[in-house]
């Protein structure tokens, strides 16, 4: 699974072992009025300048449903970031505690208060359990809608063009024009070995849906043509928190050839600024998992 799409799965990691392992607000909709085109470059640099100000930034309850081909699953709890530093996920089934999560930069911990064990490890560790360049940053981005990041980022340096598409701004990869022509000309033995010599992120390509008036990304989706693999994300119900805009539904959709993945995190009674307590512990007498060998 190629790495970019996979950073989803370290989100779902930390959502989903935690269950297995186991402010006044106003609400933005999008713009329903004309739009004016405007070219890919303008449309990023607009959405940099609506870049989320915070420090730390707080959900208090948070409501999570995931669901695969096999299970289905519903929890409720807590979700803090220290901007930069560390994400803290607390879960909750039936208000009964089952677990708590944290992820830095370079590190990544589970505690399971169910069956009174923990996992704990580096991030490289994790980076080779299950094969996926791990990347904290992308994981905060998609966690705030910050994601001008990237679409900067060396990994999806890509040609772009603009287009008006569900009375929003649409931005669109373009392939490596060997690529394209392959795939235009319907040529599979040479599209075949260009995938075997060029580098993966050349067969991902990218959509991103830009609010026309706030300017910030109401929708993305990743098609990774080599490996047949979707990721799309929805940003929903943003709401002003301090003096950002932050969305309050956040929902994932992963299909591969071997499973369909759904994911939605509802935030409420969001804060920013307002938490000064990012610790995390674990409780004695616990048992440590080895899972992520070092």
């Amino acid at each position: 699974m190629h790495k970019q799409l996979n950073i989803l799965f370290i989100l779902l990691a930390l959502v989903i072992s935690l269950g297995i392992f186991s402010s006044c607000a106003t609400s933005k909709k999008a713009s329903s009025g004309e739009i004016k085109p405007m070219t890919a470059g303008k449309i990023i640099r607009k959405v940099a300048d609506e870049t989320p100000k915070y420090k730390n930034y707080e959900s208090k309850k948070i409501t999570v449903n995931y669901q695969d081909i096999k299970n289905k699953s519903s929890f409720s709890g807590q979700f803090k970031i220290d901007r930069d530093e560390c994400i803290i996920l607390t879960l909750k089934k039936l208000n009964f505690p089952l677990g708590k999560g944290m992820i830095t930069p370079d590190s990544i911990h589970f505690v399971n208060y169910i069956d009174r064990y923990f996992v704990k490890g580096e991030i490289s560790a994790l980076q080779n359990l299950i094969g996926v360049e791990v990347d904290y940053d992308l994981i905060q981005a998609l966690l705030t809608a910050d994601v001008s990041k990237l679409l900067q980022n060396k990994e999806f340096d890509k040609e772009l063009i603009s287009n008006i598409d569900e009375n929003m701004y649409r931005i669109d990869s373009q392939f490596n024009p060997k690529i394209d022509r392959a795939l235009t000309s319907g040529n599979e033995k040479r599209l075949n070995r260009y995938m075997q010599r060029m580098d993966d992120s050349e067969f991902i390509d990218y959509n991103v849906w830009v609010d026309p008036v706030f300017f910030v990304i109401r929708k993305l989706t990743f098609n990774d043509i080599k490996y047949k693999e979707t990721l799309t994300i929805l940003y929903n119900e943003y709401e002003v928190v301090g003096r950002s805009l932050f969305p309050q539904q956040i929902s994932f959709s992963m299909q591969t050839p071997k499973q369909n993945l759904e994911l939605m995190i509802r935030l409420t009674r969001p804060t920013v600024n307002k938490s000064n307590d990012f610790t995390f512990s674990i409780p004695e007498k616990y048992d440590e998992l080895k899972l992520l060998n070092e």
